[in-house]
């Protein structure tokens, strides 16, 4: 879809005062989804609220397992990682051939 949408500035601005809250953003961002998340940051770029966007993944990536697309620890030494398309999935460690 590349058509544009014309939202009123005023209700830009109580859509982004009312979603930009840091009790908002950390009770509910770990509950959605990744696209549901990446669609909410996106739309809150659109609108101006960069950091906002951040602030909602950051806060979505902390509930994040190594397998979904905004985990952002550690994963552990007994796992890889193959790439598929765009997400990262966990693949069997190499086995290493004993000589």
């Amino acid at each position: 879809m590349t058509d544009t949408v014309s939202i009123p500035a005023d209700v830009a601005h109580a859509f982004t005062d009312a979603w930009c809250t840091t009790v908002i953003t950390s009770d509910v961002a770990a509950s959605l989804g990744c696209t549901e998340v990446d669609t909410l940051a996106h739309l809150l770029r659109a609108l101006g609220a960069e950091q906002a966007a951040d602030e909602w993944t950051d806060a979505h990536a902390e509930g994040d397992e190594p397998t979904d697309r905004h985990f952002q620890g550690t994963v552990p030494a007994e796992s890889s990682l193959a790439v598929d398309g765009m997400r990262w999935s966990p693949a069997p460690a190499d086995a290493q051939d004993e000589q």
